[in-house]
């Protein structure tokens, strides 16, 4: 056969309509399609193809959780989604202690759960950020010696490949820690020995190389990350070494245009649990600072005013806000995924707010993935 002329992407079919098919293929059956021909594997590891789903509506919006995996019953763990063998290998492990944390992936578009193989165990406390079609784990705690590691993960979304990425300059965990920009963001947290650090740092994804960043003004350990807009990196609240789970009130934001950290007084409600704990969870939706818990409800910050707005109320079930990730879209139609611990009996569930009519939507949550999450990205692909 001669090589002149290029096959179709479907035969009998024009490109035009052929890739208006293929972009409407799930994303967890991409990996399927990359095998198939040349042609399908530069279509679907191209920009352009998830630039495409976006025009025409075929995006999925992805919710990536570094979530405990739930104990097992008679030898099975009932999830109700789907687990890989790699998967249910990382869930027999749930029989032990300490807690086996994997990366879960709650598809908000068609409202599916699955887990994501990994060649080894997440570390316990990992944070989650994506950015650039990348999903990165950032630090967090060695499963079996419960030390901090400084150790980098990144999932490239497009091939679905693992890949190390070069290490922080020290093991930190329990840190703040947010994308934008191409860049993740580090800052706070504490070390091996239980020091509050107020060291930062930033790790540029394309380049797999990191950062240091100039020292906030204050040590702040199990303090949260925001990216908001205008490429201001938040580390709210936290506590330094010799204050220990006394969580300060005021939020230091990282100016990346000026390359200085700026104080803010009053952004945190002294009293409140840190991260996990069942306090506020802070996220960044349509441009601001926002924050969801289940005393005060869903607020936004008004950096004129220097003070919280109300928004809307939270679910009468939801008892705890661990983590809340926003899905994007303009301000009126952004959506924000929240997991939380659901009514008395420990366990997790999904929510969604939708900004535009304060509504909120609960989310049908398989047994298998009630566990706690510690953190949570959500990415538009």
């Amino acid at each position: 056969m001669g090589g002149g002329e290029e096959k179709a992407l479907i035969p009998g079919l024009p490109d035009d309509i052929a890739l208006d098919c293929l972009a409407r293929v799930p994303h967890r059956f991409h990996s399927s399609l990359r095998p198939v021909c040349r042609r399908w594997r530069d279509l679907v590891t191209a920009p352009f193809f998830y630039e495409h789903r976006v025009r025409i509506g075929t995006a999925e919006d992805l919710i990536f959780l570094v979530q405990a995996l739930v104990p097992i019953e008679n030898g099975h763990q009932d999830t109700g989604g789907e687990v890989d063998e790699q998967g249910k290998e990382m869930a027999a492990a749930t029989k032990c202690r300490p807690p086996v944390y994997g990366l879960s992936i709650y598809n908000a578009t068609i409202g599916e759960w699955r887990r994501l193989a990994a060649a080894e165990p997440v570390p316990m406390f990992a944070q989650c950020a994506a950015t650039g079609g990348k999903v990165v784990l950032v630090g967090g705690w060695d499963p079996l010696t419960l030390d901090p590691v400084e150790e980098v993960r990144v999932l490239d979304l497009v091939t679905g490949r693992w890949r190390r990425g070069a290490a922080m300059a020290a093991a930190r965990s329990f840190f703040a820690c947010a994308a934008t920009g191409g860049r993740v963001y580090v800052a706070g947290g504490h070390d091996g020995q239980k020091n509050a650090l107020r060291s930062a740092a930033a790790y540029d994804v394309a380049t797999d190389r990191w950062a240091a960043l100039p020292e906030m003004g204050e040590e702040r350990d199990e303090c949260q990350g925001v990216a908001a807009a205008g490429g201001k990196f938040w580390a709210v609240s936290g506590y330094g070494t010799e204050s220990q789970g006394r969580f300060d009130a005021a939020a230091e934001w990282y100016d990346a245009a000026t390359g200085e950290w700026r104080r803010e007084e009053g952004v945190w409600e002294v009293g409140d649990a840190g991260v996990g704990g069942g306090g506020a969870a802070c996220f960044a939706a349509a441009g601001g600072l926002w924050c969801v818990d289940v005393k005060r409800g869903v607020r936004e910050y008004d950096g004129i005013g220097r003070a919280w707005r109300p928004v809307a109320g939270v679910p009468e079930l939801l008892r705890s806000t661990p983590c809340a990730a926003a899905m994007g879209g303009t301000a009126a139609g952004e959506r924000v995924f929240v997991m939380g611990a659901v009514g008395e009996g420990g366990t997790h569930g999904g929510w969604v707010f939708e900004m535009g009519s304060k509504k909120w939507t609960p989310v049908e949550t398989p047994a298998g993935f009630t566990g706690f999450v510690y953190s949570a990205a959500a990415v538009r692909l």
